[in-house]
């Protein structure tokens, strides 16, 4: 009796193990998809860095520009009025001194609101870390999965654990040509 029962567990425990490996089998598609559209979410992440990168870097160039405009204004205006003209002349030229400081002090506040774009990048640069090494976890995921699914020589193995490791051990964005590549071994 007791070599029944064990047959029988044996039986539940291959069905258990059975159903786990077909359970595995179906997240490699999803594991696979999501591995190709990281690098697209990476690289359009970067896209936008780049160009607010660039957009803000512009603005203030215009800002500074503007600013020295703003200044040799000033300066005119200060040297129109020391010439002491008639009030009416005088008035008009304080009232557009008044007007440029105010301008000059809107520019200095854009310049301010404009150190969002570092704060933003940061974050963006945060995203895209967390996209790759999401990348190298679903990768690993596929990597054991495969391998310990398909009879592959031993020394195959260590090569594509090896090419692995010496992907992710230096923690930086991975060439898609390199995961590809290790795909490609698997079969995919």
């Amino acid at each position: 009796m007791a070599i029944d029962d064990m047959l029988s567990e044996l039986k539940e425990l291959a069905r258990i193990v059975d159903d786990a490996t077909k359970k595995i089998g179906e997240f490699k598609k999803p594991v696979k998809e999501s591995s190709d559209s990281i690098p697209l979410a990476q690289d359009g992440i970067s896209d936008i860095i780049k160009e607010t990168e660039k957009a803000a870097n512009n603005i203030m160039n215009l800002l500074d520009e503007i600013n020295e405009n703003s200044n040799n204004i000033n300066n005119s205006l200060l040297h129109l009025i020391e010439l002491n003209p008639i009030k009416k002349i005088k008035e008009s030229l304080v009232n557009l001194k008044e007007l440029n400081k105010r301008n000059i002090d809107k520019i200095l506040d854009v310049l301010s609101l404009l150190s969002f774009q570092d704060l933003t990048g940061q974050k963006l640069y945060k995203i895209q870390n967390v996209l790759n090494e999401t990348k190298i976890k679903l990768l690993k995921v596929l990597v054991d999965s495969e391998l310990e699914a398909k009879e592959i020589p031993v020394k195959k193995k260590a090569e594509i654990y090896g090419k692995l490791q010496d992907m992710v051990s230096d923690n930086q964005k991975m060439a898609q040509n390199d995961v590809n590549s290790i795909l490609s071994e698997l079969g995919f």
